[in-house]
């Protein structure tokens, strides 16, 4: 582990908040039986009572007036974001500089009408997400606009000359960059993109006209020697606007842009919160890099996780909560590319990391924004202690928020400027979409916390005031009772902690009990074998996975010994489940005998894979662009199974972010014991969707061909 020298200055405030607190009592105790929560009463209270929606509002305007995607403007939003976090007391603040690469900036760029009345149609200036990300360089006068309707198509290019002239589209300007600019000689793009595919079917024509949607031009689009092309994104208004002129006659635009490609980096800040153990941690993260204004996405997050260090710090301060036995690490970092920066830094440190917690999109108004709240669980295979935690907290929030006026004032998480929507909070099986996801493909458990949908997502109407200071409170109120007992917990805590566990584990294994069940009920007879070898298989990961949960307790300081007879009690449970689902199989008459295995199946049951250190958040997609000709039949029979999967379950009423990166998905839960065999099944539990297996032995294949995966023989 690498030291690092503390400032004197903030030694002595870790000093001094240690003296303030030192005979606070630990704020973990029995479950209650008002709360339902194993932390203490009156600790409940002090979380809710200090805790500011108002406050996180406040950082979210703030925050929001900054283009952080951007080299410039993330790094003036870091510098913000790192005075803000010295204020609220956070300790070892600094700025980690990621590698150097290419960077994007745009010091001007304008698109304007030629005539016969000359006006602006919109400016890098006033609405920087107007010009999309990558755009280049370009002056050019009087010059032609060609509608081609969505640019997806090739009938509607056909009988249009495009060279030298600029394509209006209302898809999304991918389309038209790999058709109208790369093969037909456009100069650039102007689209009125803004609603994502999955969100098209639920909208009519009107529904948002105002809203610009956030693009970015692939690099590499154009053949070399030309310059990059540029792209205006306008909004459904101002494109029905343009298409009518279109109508009357030709309309010339007049195009000025001017980027730059520097080579720079961003940076991860980061900060801690010490805790009395040494070499261990809690991780929170928000991702920082956004564009104007990004508001919810993701104001909303970096501003909660200041206001999490102000409410620790100040109670801390007061003495009502000890210092933390973990440390908390807060990390504001680039999404994705950040966190992945972060690991190949960090993972190797010998600091256990007990549990992540991930804060993306978490404020937007529920009424407003057409929302939920959610709170994601770990996946299957990755079962921790807190699931539990934030299960029995949303639990509680909506018992005593499930109405504008609840009666007991002490419980009630709102906003002096917020709204009184009721509280309906979700717990949603494992959803991918952030970086809690990379924390949980690493081993580390990962939750996250998010309002999704957003009508306002990734557009120009991801605006302040569509947050609310309201649900931002009630973000902060989740993440600030999960991490406490996260950072916390130690002995005697500990155990109550699996005693919580237990508790909730009983309800999560009935309900994998009851869909196994309600599987063999609706199945076909000729389907009944496979059913009831999947039914038995999930009813065994449910089990496992609250074992698991269990287990994750005893590092934290639960007695090995008073938690084995919870183990032991699932271990009796399983078997009785598994009775009752052989039972039901059985009653339905056909046979259960599953056929022999084909040779699909058998290499399936020999291939055990294992990731590859190091390569734990290598990417399917990665590997297959880089894998050679031949590999791209295989390649091509794996995404086509994701689709189909992906198609399946949006019919079954799935969110996007549940099948989001699937394959990468099926591929954390490769361990060097389940064979892909075992994986198929285990991800029927986890999915309910059966995976075929040709395809889980060609993604395997392809990422052990890949250097990613290997395999135990």
């Amino acid at each position: 582990m690498r030291t690092r020298p503390f400032p004197f200055a903030a030694l002595v405030l870790f000093a001094a908040l240690s003296a303030a607190a030192q005979t606070a009592p630990s704020p973990l105790g029995p479950v209650s039986p008002t709360t339902g929560l194993v932390l203490r009463d009156d600790v409940v209270r002090a979380l809710i009572q200090e805790s500011s929606g108002d406050r996180i509002h406040d950082g979210v305007q703030r925050i929001a007036l900054v283009s952080r995607d951007s080299q410039d403007g993330y790094a003036e939003a870091a510098a913000w974001t790192m005075a803000a976090a010295r204020a609220a007391g956070l300790q070892d603040v600094r700025a980690e500089a990621m590698k150097d690469g290419p960077q994007w900036r745009a010091t001007h760029g304008e698109l304007w009408v030629a005539g016969p009345h000359r006006y602006r149609v919109t400016s890098y200036a006033d609405l920087p997400m107007s010009l999309a990300g990558g755009s280049g360089s370009f002056e050019g006068a009087g010059l032609e606009l060609v509608d081609v309707g969505t640019g997806a198509r090739d009938a509607e290019y056909a009988g249009k000359d495009l060279k030298g002239k600029v394509a209006l589209t209302r898809g999304h300007p991918a389309a038209a960059l790999q058709t109208a600019v790369a093969k037909l000689g456009a100069v650039g793009v102007v689209s009125s993109y803004s609603t994502p595919s999955w969100n098209a079917p639920h909208r009519m024509d009107g529904d948002f006209p105002d809203q610009v949607g956030w693009a970015h031009v692939p690099p590499g689009l154009v053949p070399q020697g030309r310059s990059a092309p540029f792209v205006f994104m306008i909004s459904d208004r101002q494109g029905r606007e343009l298409r009518t002129q279109l109508e009357a006659g030709p309309v010339k635009v007049d195009v000025s842009v001017a980027t730059e490609a520097p080579t720079g980096h961003l940076s991860i800040v980061s900060g801690v919160i010490p805790g009395t153990l040494a070499g261990e941690e809690v991780v929170l993260t928000a991702h920082l890099d956004h564009y104007k204004p990004g508001a919810d996405d993701n104001a909303s997050g970096a501003a909660t996780l200041l206001e999490l260090v102000r409410t620790y710090t100040t109670l801390i301060r007061r003495g009502v909560l000890p210092p933390p036995v973990r440390t908390l690490r807060v990390l504001w970092l680039p999404e994705f590319e950040g966190t992945r920066e972060w690991f190949s830094l960090h993972g190797a440190e010998p600091v256990r990391r007990v549990a992540q917690f991930n804060f993306d999109m978490l404020g937007a108004s529920l009424t407003r924004a057409h929302s939920r709240f959610m709170v994601s669980y770990t996946p299957d295979w990755n079962g921790s202690f807190v699931n539990a935690v934030s299960e029995s907290t949303v639990a509680f929030m909506n018992r005593f928020n499930g109405v504008a006026y609840p009666p007991r004032k002490d419980f009630r998480i709102g906003s002096v400027t917020g709204s009184n929507d009721p509280m309906d909070g979700h717990m949603e099986r494992y959803s991918r979409g952030s970086d809690h996801q990379l924390f949980n493909d690493h081993g580390i458990p990962g939750v996250a916390f998010s309002t999704w949908p957003d009508d306002g997502y990734h557009t120009s109407g991801d605006r302040p005031e569509f947050v609310d200071p309201t649900q931002l409170h009630r973000s902060a109120f989740v993440a600030l009772a999960s991490i406490t007992v996260a950072a916390w917990a130690e002995g005697a805590g500990a155990l109550e902690l699996a005693r919580l566990v237990s508790v909730h584990g009983v309800r999560r294994v009935a309900e994998d009990e009851f869909r196994a069940r309600g599987a063999l009920a609706s199945a076909p007879v000729a389907e009944l074998a496979d059913t009831a070898r999947l039914a038995r298989a999930g009813v065994r990961a449910g089990y496992q996975r609250e074992r698991d949960a269990l287990r994750s307790c005893v590092p934290l300081g639960a007695p090995a010994a008073a938690v084995q007879p919870l183990i032991k009690a699932l271990e009796t449970a399983e078997s009785q489940a598994l009775k009752r689902v052989e039972a039901d199989a059985k009653a339905r008459g056909g046979s259960l005998r599953e056929p022999a295995p084909g040779e699909a199946e058998r290499r399936a049951r020999a291939f055990v894979p294992r990731r590859v250190k190091g390569q734990e958040l290598a990417s399917f997609d990665g590997v297959a662009r880089r894998a050679g000709a031949g590999a791209q039949p295989r390649a091509a029979v794996v995404k086509a199974a994701m689709t189909a999967a992906a198609t399946a379950l949006r019919a079954r009423g799935e969110g996007e972010l549940r099948f989001y990166q699937l394959a990468d998905a099926l591929a954390s839960y490769a361990d060097g014991k389940r064979s892909v065999a075992d994986i198929r099944d285990a991800a029927h539990a986890e999915y309910g969707h059966v995976f075929p297996v040709e395809a889980l032995v060609e993604l395997f294949g392809l990422l052990e061909q890949g250097g990613v995966m290997t395999r135990n023989r």
